[in-house]
């Protein structure tokens, strides 16, 4: 897959990139600042767990992200993430 950046309405670029043969990873960038750790303040994983989308926070190349199984459904994912951000008025934090 390599890496690909999404915008999105929330203006958070939301970036995947493969992790290795199982994983991808995902970084969540607002103004070119990872917001990784914002998320987590958020109970990002929690959320995550609950709709059986597990993932962890790594740091991969020197920047933060969420480790997700390459098995998920993508269009689920976007959509719960886009959900998680809107709940959580995450697009109005300014950096």
């Amino acid at each position: 897959m390599g890496r690909c950046a999404r915008m999105n309405d929330t203006k958070i670029n939301i970036i995947y990139e493969d992790f290795d043969k199982d994983n991808i990873i995902i970084f969540f960038e607002k103004n070119g600042r990872n917001m990784c750790l914002t998320f987590g303040l958020y109970e990002f994983e929690n959320e995550m767990e609950y709709w059986d989308m597990p993932t962890k926070l790594k740091k991969y190349n020197g920047e933060i992200g969420f480790i997700f199984d390459k098995n998920i459904n993508r269009i689920d994912l976007e959509m719960e993430i886009a959900r998680f951000i809107k709940h959580n008025d995450l697009n109005k934090l300014d950096f």
